[in-house]
């Protein structure tokens, strides 16, 4: 039987197209849950498919909803325009209100000081805007998109199992199968590496809890640091990244260790290619549940949620 690995699970296309609207916490919101149940809906169809035909089929693994590496990066470079047009808007602001004050100075120092504090409210307000806009349903796509692999990605890890578990390959190169083993291997350590984002042998520390607690304050105060906004995201997708991949690393790491099996394993080919489609069972597994487990995940939709919420409030609040 021939195992291939399973595909990670990806959002279609259009949850992550961007629009001109202006985002809403309820669309947003939605887009987070949608993402969850499809995760849920199909861990429930792969289980299912495994019962009944005992391993994936190809054409279905590689069904619509998948993203190329070409789209990625056109939803990437969309993004990168929408931030840059509200970076601009904003240096525009500031000069404006630099310009206002030159031209009309305050009277005395109390009036400049109540001047500067206006204007500073009125910076504060279209950051505050941009970030919840533009800059936070980014990091959310960001977030969500970086869990999967493109298409091209997925297909190369597809094509490697298909490989290793081909008896005809066995019998070809079953004398000599070290030197590609070791290709393998270094094929797929560098594919996981780029779908959980760090180095399999020095993965990152697990950051603390997420919490939007100190942002809400800040808001509060009329004052908002969009870098610590930004970190918040980036600590929760990472920490789902290493709540989800410890498995998968454990596993990628045993079929690695192949490349320095014992001379007596490499000398025959018939344990080794057990061996190695032992280890492959293992990632498979392994990938699975590490699709599986974004469904039970909240701490970036929950992180986005609050700072939605409190960034929204804000806006409305001091927008009038």
């Amino acid at each position: 039987m021939k195992h291939l690995l399973l595909p990670v699970l990806l959002l279609p296309v259009c949850a992550f197209a961007q629009t001109n609207r202006t985002p809403t916490m309820q669309s947003h919101m939605q887009s987070v849950r949608q993402f969850n149940q499809m995760t849920n809906q199909r861990t429930m169809e792969f289980q299912q498919r495994q019962m009944q035909k005992g391993m994936l089929n190809s054409r279905s693994a590689y069904s619509s909803g998948m993203m190329t590496r070409k789209e990625q990066q056109e939803v990437q470079a969309k993004q990168l325009a929408r931030e840059k047009e509200a970076e601009t808007k904003l240096a525009n602001l500031t000069q404006e209100l630099q310009r206002k004050r030159e031209q009309s100075p305050a009277a005395n120092p109390q009036q400049a000081a109540a001047q500067q504090k206006k204007d500073e409210k009125q910076l504060t307000l279209l950051t505050v805007k941009n970030y919840k806009e533009v800059f936070l349903p980014g990091q959310l796509n960001s977030a969500l998109q970086s869990r999967q692999l493109p298409f091209e990605s997925q297909r190369q890890l597809a094509g490697l199992n298909k490989t290793l578990t081909d008896n005809k390959w066995w019998k070809q190169h079953g004398s000599q199968a070290g030197a590609s083993i070791k290709a393998y291997s270094d094929t797929l350590t560098s594919l996981t590496t780029e779908l959980l984002g760090f180095a399999l042998a020095s993965p990152p520390a697990m950051p603390a809890t997420p919490s939007a607690g100190a942002i809400k304050a800040q808001l509060a105060a009329s004052t908002f640091d969009q870098a610590a906004a930004t970190q918040l995201m980036r600590d929760a997708a990472l920490s789902e990244k290493l709540l989800a991949g410890t498995e998968l690393m454990k596993a990628v790491q045993e079929f690695t260790a192949l490349n320095t099996a014992s001379p007596e394993l490499q000398g025959n080919p018939r344990k080794l290619q057990s061996e190695v489609e032992a280890k492959l069972r293992q990632v498979n597994k392994a990938m699975y549940r590490y699709d599986a487990r974004f469904g039970t995940l909240t701490l970036v939709s929950d992180t986005y949620r609050d700072l939605l919420k409190y960034t929204s409030a804000y806006v409305a609040k001091n927008g009038k």
